[in-house]
């Protein structure tokens, strides 16, 4: 049995469907990036995942046990399938350490000690032990996503989904971001990785999924993806991503005007 299996997920808005009939499967220790245009659904999937949005309809199996049944803890759920969200979702009046702390005290029970030992070792991973007696408002915005890691880190999560985690990020600190997710898809740490950075895609993940229009169009290895696959919808969009940020706003002139809904 898979670690967490989608069955025939659907999401509407009212009268907008956002996802149509969704069905994948993850696998323990398998690094899947979900790739495809703004609009495509992607970001919903994550968060009808660990329910932050209800689907629809349909099924979601993680370890055997369908989480959208009535009586399912969903502080528990979401503590084995943490979130690692563009924006940072960080408590900006509490420094580093406390980011980290928090979670596991008020979810998992843990002692302040054990949360504290814990923390320094995940901050340690992401490159930030320094930094824990730091004021949230007082770092980068790269170094607000690796303690956004760590917090996830420390709740111990089976999967950890991580949407668009460096769309809010200066050019300069993707780099960083990137560096640690790609340590953690080597130790073999089970992600959903909803990204545009196509690089990461080809050369660290399992699995690429492509989505649109709600819908997954192609799903195989990165190999399959990037270089095989003949679907038009997939080729339209890799083209795209291709063409440089001057020469895709040219296409899309009230690109900054509109706002797209289930992303």
């Amino acid at each position: 049995m898979s670690l967490l299996e989608i069955k025939h997920v659907a999401k509407n808005f009212d009268d907008t469907v956002v996802l149509k009939d969704i069905s994948l499967n993850v696998e323990k220790g398998e690094c899947v990036t979900i790739i495809g245009s703004s609009g495509s659904g992607k970001s919903t999937l994550l968060r009808c995942i660990n329910l932050l949005e209800q689907p629809t309809s349909g099924e979601i199996v993680f370890d055997g046990v369908n989480i959208l049944n009535k009586g399912v803890d969903l502080n528990h759920v979401r503590s084995r399938l943490s979130m690692v969200f563009q924006s940072f979702n960080l408590f900006n009046n509490m420094d580093v350490l406390s980011n980290c702390v928090i979670g596991q005290v008020k979810v998992l029970k843990r002692n302040k000690k054990e949360a504290i030992e814990i923390a320094e070792r995940n901050l340690e991973k992401v490159g930030l032990k320094d930094r824990m007696h730091f004021k949230i408002r007082d770092i980068s915005g790269g170094q607000k996503q690796r303690v956004a890691i760590a917090r996830a880190l420390c709740m111990n999560p089976d999967i950890i989904l991580f949407d668009e985690p460096t769309s809010a990020l200066d050019p300069e600190m993707v780099n960083e971001v990137l560096k640690v997710m790609k340590e953690l898809a080597a130790n073999k740490t089970t992600m959903i990785v909803v990204t545009h950075e196509m690089d990461f895609a080809k050369d660290v993940s399992d699995r690429v999924i492509f989505m649109d229009q709600g819908v997954i169009v192609a799903d195989g290895s990165p190999d399959y993806i990037f270089n095989q696959c003949e679907n038009e919808r997939l080729q339209s969009f890799l083209t795209r991503r291709h063409r440089s940020p001057v020469e895709r706003i040219k296409e899309q002139p009230n690109l900054f005007h509109s706002v797209t809904l289930g992303d």
